[in-house]
């Protein structure tokens, strides 16, 4: 049996629906019915599909480590990612180097350059020193030449009346209900919203928008992010909400009904401003 069906199979066998599934393993039922499906490569970060299996197979009783180890030819690793990556930091190496290569080359074509010049310059006489100004011509002005030039300076320095500035208004929030550990708040937004969380201990994270953007999917203990324009609402997931703030445009988000939920759902619904 293959992985996906196997941990369907276990969870329809212990009486846990998909709603009941993602408030005990803090993942999305859209994520629980991909990882069922059985091509974990099609997740938003399969690097990250060893995570989620444990945490749907300790919700449902089960091993992880047995689990892992039975599947292991199933599960995507980071290994692929990771040599990407490395990939990368070796093409962006060599690219500095070269750039630093002909720095230094051009740093040695003008000094070469500059150094004839001074050659040929010593040779015929063309750095000279002359006077700049001839003290027999210098003129010197009467004191009351003097104090006109003073005024005149006086008022041609004096600052205009500077406008007082008004703050631009911000994005102001309110709390409008739960169901279960999902909170639901209203956002009047302006543009662009940023939404910042950070906390004491790493948490699963999901930040998401109704319009296909995918944010941060991934275990962090801090983030800022800018939200797409496009989107109406925004979907937040906090797989270790204890000690963790969240902030919308630098005002802390206050959690009236978060209780002592582990894993705590935010649905922010965004009213744009004209």
């Amino acid at each position: 049996m293959k992985l996906g069906a196997y941990l369907k199979n276990k969870r329809e066998q212990s009486g846990i629906t998909l709603k009941e599934m993602q408030e005990k393993s803090g993942i999305r039922k859209e994520i629980i019915k991909r990882i069922e499906s059985g091509d974990l490569n099609t997740l938003p970060e399969p690097a990250h599909a060893s995570f989620l299996l444990q945490q749907y197979t300790r919700a449902v009783g089960l091993d992880p480590e047995a689990v892992m180890e039975r599947y292991a030819d199933e599960i995507p690793y980071e290994n692929a990612t990771e040599r990407k990556r490395n990939q990368l930091q070796d093409e962006d190496y060599q690219y500095f180097r070269k750039v630093l290569i002909g720095f230094v080359v051009l740093i040695g074509i003008l000094f070469v350059g500059w150094m004839i010049l001074l050659q040929v310059g010593a040779q015929a006489d063309l750095f000279e020193k002359k006077p700049i100004y001839d003290m027999e011509e210098a003129i010197v002005s009467s004191p009351e030449e003097s104090e006109e030039t003073s005024l005149d300076i006086e008022e041609e320095t004096e600052e205009p009346p500077t406008e007082e500035t008004t703050e631009a208004p911000a994005t102001s929030y309110s709390f409008s209900g739960s169901e279960g550990s999902t909170l639901y708040y209203e956002l009047q937004v302006v543009e662009p919203l940023i939404i910042s969380l950070s906390g004491e201990n790493a948490s699963w994270v999901t930040l998401t928008d109704d319009v296909g953007n995918t944010y941060a999917y991934e275990n962090l203990t801090e983030g800022e992010y800018e939200i797409s324009s496009e989107a109406s609402i925004v979907y937040l997931t906090l797989g270790n909400s204890a000690g963790f703030d969240i902030s919308i445009d630098d005002e802390p988000l206050e959690n009236p009904e978060a209780g002592n939920a582990v894993t705590v759902y935010y649905e922010f619904n965004l009213i744009k401003e004209e």
